[in-house]
């Protein structure tokens, strides 16, 4: 019985991973617009790397017209996280005035960024 349990389990964690990876990959198609105009506009302030800095004009004006549902999607995509702060990306859609839900990207607002 434990053995049936087992391959049940199994199965099901497959066929969610495959669902995840649909998703993100939809995802990543349906808003690939925005995303490229954000990486131009926005990505230095986003970087995992680089220093937290104010957002330019220009990333905030970016910001405005993106499909963030989709885009937050596309965050949390392998890959993507590993070149992004995502503390920073609250950040800097903080100071823009754009509301993102908490768990952009799949990770939780950080509450270390003066408010």
């Amino acid at each position: 019985m434990s053995q049936l349990k087992s391959s049940s389990l199994a199965a099901l964690l497959i066929f969610l991973l495959a669902v995840f990876t649909t998703a993100a990959a939809a995802a990543g198609t349906e808003c690939q617009n925005d995303v490229e105009v954000l990486k131009t506009t926005c990505y230095k302030f986003v970087e995992k790397d680089g220093p937290k800095l104010q957002p330019s004009p220009d990333c905030c004006t970016s910001m405005k017209g993106v499909n963030v549902p989709c885009v937050c999607t596309y965050l949390g995509s392998p890959g993507v996280r590993d070149n992004i702060n995502m503390d920073k990306v609250f950040y800097v859609t903080k100071q823009c005035g754009i509301a993102i839900p908490g768990n952009c990207g799949g990770e939780q607002a950080s509450l270390d960024w003066p408010h």
